[in-house]
């Protein structure tokens, strides 16, 4: 596998908030109270390092705003889970049914809690998240809800219909069943910031962000493919390469390492053109830029500390670059979605 973490780690700092435990220990026990693990599922689900994740995700935060962070990235995986690893992963019907209760959590906050327990928790944090978030925050973070929803139903036809797409189809997909764009909508509310149309749809501060995406989610793609392969699973950027280039896996892999590389290079040029938006902005834009830096290296680097892609071996494969292809994995129990 190709060394990401060692080349983005020379653009990209890292740094882990200081109230990660005190907000892990809170996250775990409230999103535990649903009952949507148990058992040995349960376990791992709490192995994963979740917290650790967030706090490197979000490492200026204070713990105000970590903890319903946090709790917003056990969310995301839980729900990611269900529609990747089987559950919903192979029933357009039931994936529209989960998108549908989801989006409503987010369009009628103050409508019951839905009895869909991942869609139950997406309550509670977003209702603690408009508590102190701006409302242009809080309509970015629907709007790239939306987004994120609608990739994920559109990867679920794809899968369901056996359709691969061109590397170029999938790079705009995958930008938004990544949920970077929601990751960021949560960065700004983490750290208070309220940041003004000015900003986000300036061309540099967009690229920048969508270059950190596209950072983030290849190199996620790569580290991801043998547990991904092993489940049958299509839709990661190395198999796509491998499809439409006509490539083995050594090639494919050094298509996305080269394809990486490049996007790396083009963040740090798009950053050198960032004008001034003045006193009173230029700060803000500042720990926003710095905060999508934490997200994409934060999110590279625990690749290595987590079980979730290597098992036991991450440290090895961090070392070597070597992973063993994984036997085929049996997809989960179908999932029901209740209102």
């Amino acid at each position: 596998m190709p060394d990401i973490s060692g080349y983005t780690g020379e653009v990209f700092a890292l740094k882990v908030n200081p109230h990660w435990h005190e907000a892990e220990a809170g996250s775990y026990a409230w999103f535990d109270s649903y009952g949507i693990h148990s058992g040995a599922k349960r376990q791992e689900f709490f192995d994963t390092g979740f917290g650790l994740m967030a706090s490197m995700a979000y490492p200026d935060a204070d713990l105000e705003h970590l903890r319903p962070s946090m709790d917003f990235i056990l969310w995301l995986f839980a729900f990611d889970d269900m529609t990747d690893e089987g559950g919903l992963r192979d029933s357009i019907e039931r994936v529209k049914q989960a998108i549908d209760v989801t989006m409503n959590v987010l369009r009628n906050p103050d409508g019951p809690q839905p009895k869909f327990k991942i869609a139950a928790t997406l309550h509670s944090f977003f209702n603690r998240m408009r508590a102190n978030a701006t409302p242009a925050t809080i309509q970015r973070f629907v709007d790239s809800s939306d987004l994120y929803t609608q990739a994920i139903l559109q990867q679920t036809v794809n899968r369901s219909a056996d359709e691969v797409p061109t590397v170029e189809e999938f790079i705009q997909l995958r930008r938004d069943t990544s949920a970077v764009k929601m990751v960021f909508a949560v960065l700004e509310y983490s750290l208070g910031l309220d940041l003004p149309d000015e900003v986000h749809d300036d061309p540099i501060v967009a690229e920048l962000s969508l270059a950190g995406n596209d950072i983030l989610t290849w190199a996620n793609d790569v580290y991801s493919f043998p547990i991904e392969q092993a489940r049958g699973d299509t839709q990661n950027l190395v198999f796509i390469t491998m499809w439409d280039k006509k490539l083995d896996l050594e090639g494919a892999m050094d298509y996305v390492d080269q394809l990486t590389r490049k996007r790396v290079q083009e963040y740090v040029e798009a950053k050198a053109k960032l004008r001034s938006f003045g006193p009173e902005l230029d700060d803000k834009v500042a720990l926003y830029i710095q905060g999508i830096e934490y997200w994409v290296q934060g999110a590279i680097d625990w690749t290595f500390m987590t079980p979730r892609y290597f098992g036991e071996d991450a440290e090895k494969v961090r070392e070597t670059g070597i992973v063993d292809i994984m036997a085929p994995i049996a997809p989960a129990a179908p999932i029901y979605v209740d209102a």
